[in-house]
């Protein structure tokens, strides 16, 4: 095909429209689950993080696919499964029905797999690493970036779309913080013992009013007692 950079542009704009979709689906449905709560809870944030795992598996992804698409550490996802057996036999049977229906590793890239790469690019991963977290060979995503150019933009656009916090790549970076600026808190109720049994609080939080305590806003999560925002 001959170079079009006109066309090219055009592809770059879709794939920068698609990639703002995928990021604003996420704004939303965090604001959704503020909005339902003025204090959330850390039961309903586990749950709701569970059943994107669950659907992930349902598409076929791996395990650690199924952590990424749900937003949590592998090693939380895999404490959650030895810990909770109604959580381990849904996962188990969102993976019988895709391999029903055959989904998973090896088989051709769902539309969900495409996301998870998208979204671990956005965030900072390179893109065989990503591809690895739905079970794509580095082979075969190659094969596919070569023969289907749209894939290629929208990984061009993941990249493009990356954090300043990922690799230091991304093109657009906020204002610096205020050296004097305290890190902000939000409040969650402990009410999961998944999270919340035997764990301290956080170094420094002070205790929260109600049964809550008080989140780090903007660091990362210590502990690993809280789903990520």
């Amino acid at each position: 095909m001959v170079d079009d950079p006109a066309h090219q542009a055009r592809q770059d704009e879709w794939a920068d429209r698609i990639l703002a979709w995928i990021t604003s689906q996420e704004q939303i449905d965090r604001a959704l689950r503020e909005v339902l709560r003025r204090t959330p809870s850390q039961r309903e944030e586990t749950v709701a993080h569970m059943a994107e795992a669950v659907r992930g598996a349902a598409q076929g992804l791996t395990i650690p696919g199924c952590a990424a698409a749900a937003g949590i550490p592998e090693h939380m996802l895999r404490d959650w499964l030895d810990l909770d057996t109604s959580f381990a036999e849904a996962i188990r049977s969102a993976q019988a029905l895709a391999a029903a229906h055959g989904l998973g590793p090896g088989a051709s890239p769902t539309p969900a797999a495409l996301r998870l790469v998208l979204n671990a690019i956005r965030k900072g991963a390179t893109w065989p690493v990503a591809a690895g977290l739905v079970g794509i060979s580095v082979r075969r995503f190659n094969r596919l970036r070569a023969e289907a150019p749209p894939v290629a933009a929208l990984i061009a656009a993941a990249q493009r779309a990356r954090s300043p916090r990922g690799n230091g790549s991304g093109p657009r970076r906020g204002p610096a913080r205020s050296r004097g600026r305290r890190t902000g808190y939000r409040l969650v109720l402990l009410d999961d013992p998944l999270l919340s049994s035997g764990r301290p609080p956080l170094g420094g939080a002070a205790p929260a009013p109600n049964g809550a305590r008080r989140e780090r806003g903007s660091a990362g999560h210590a502990d690993g007692a809280t789903a990520p925002d």
